[in-house]
């Protein structure tokens, strides 16, 4: 089998399902090497790269994780992955990591302003949440996005505000290592 494993799985959010996916892996012996779950508006979400055991082919935990995707409703993937395509970047300089904060009023193509401007400054998005919050007629849109491969944060800085007078958008940007723990 490949040296790791991506599993995706999404559904509808109830109690259980953490408990009921990490009781398989820890049965079939897969360890967790990084992990990521949510909820989205009723939908719970998990990402899991795991190092399975060499016994353990995708077919195999696919089987042990049927009862589980059947009893919750679960919708899944399951990936192989090389070594090499679950390294992380070598030439990423912390120094380089940010935090963007947006806030508005909500409304389309918020996220793509931001994010087409980052690409075109080259810059790699790592992690990113949008919540939508206010009050019943004026709702606020809001996305914390970390990234990194900031070569020159000032005309980042800059790009940014000029960006947000066009949104009629907050948006600001602080060093990422401000609360690393």
């Amino acid at each position: 089998m490949a040296k790791y494993v991506l599993l995706q799985l999404s559904g509808q959010d109830r109690p259980g399902i953490v408990a009921e996916v990490t009781r398989v892996l820890f049965e079939t012996g897969c360890n967790i090497e990084d992990s990521s779950m949510t909820r989205l508006s009723g939908q719970f979400t998990i990402m899991l790269v795991l190092s399975p055991p060499e016994d353990v082919i995708c077919e195999k935990l696919e089987a042990k994780l049927k009862p589980v995707v059947i009893r919750f409703e679960l919708a899944h993937l399951i990936t192989e992955l090389t070594e090499a395509q679950v390294e992380e970047p070598e030439d990423v300089d912390e120094e380089e990591s940010f935090l963007i904060n947006v806030l508005g009023a909500d409304r389309p193509g918020i996220v793509y302003h931001v994010a087409q401007l980052l690409a075109d400054k080259s810059v790699n998005i790592v992690d990113m949440h949008t919540h939508t919050g206010g009050v019943p007629g004026r709702p606020i849109y809001i996305i914390n996005i970390e990234v990194e491969a900031v070569k020159e944060p000032e005309v980042l800085r800059t790009a940014l505000g000029e960006l947000a007078s066009r949104l009629h958008v907050e948006i600001s940007l602080r060093a990422g290592d401000v609360f690393e723990l």
